[in-house]
C-alpha cells in the first residue's frame, strides 16, 4: 500500500447561498487520479481538488484498497 489523498469537494447551490464543502479520503497517491475518482460521481455544481496527501498509515486504518475511497 503508498499514501493516498484528501480530495476536496466544493458544492455551489444551485438556488444560491454559501458553498458546501465535502472531504473524500482516496487510496491513490497520484493528485490527479484521485481527483479523477472522485470527479466521475460529481454533479457540475462541484468543484473537485486534491487537497494533499492521505499517509500510508491512514489509507491503512480506514481500510482502503487502492483505488477505493471514503466520504470523511
Amino acid at each position: 500500500m503508498a499514501n493516498g489523498q484528501v480530495v476536496l469537494v466544493t458544492t455551489e447551490p444551485l438556488g444560491g447561498g454559501a458553498p458546501v464543502r465535502s472531504v473524500f479520503f482516496v487510496a491513490e497517491g497520484d493528485p490527479a487520479k484521485a481527483t479523477s475518482i472522485i470527479a466521475a460521481m460529481m454533479a457540475p455544481n462541484e468543484r473537485v481538488e486534491a487537497y494533499g496527501p492521505l499517509p500510508e498509515v491512514a489509507v491503512k486504518a480506514l481500510g482502503l484498497r487502492p483505488g477505493d475511497f471514503t466520504h470523511g
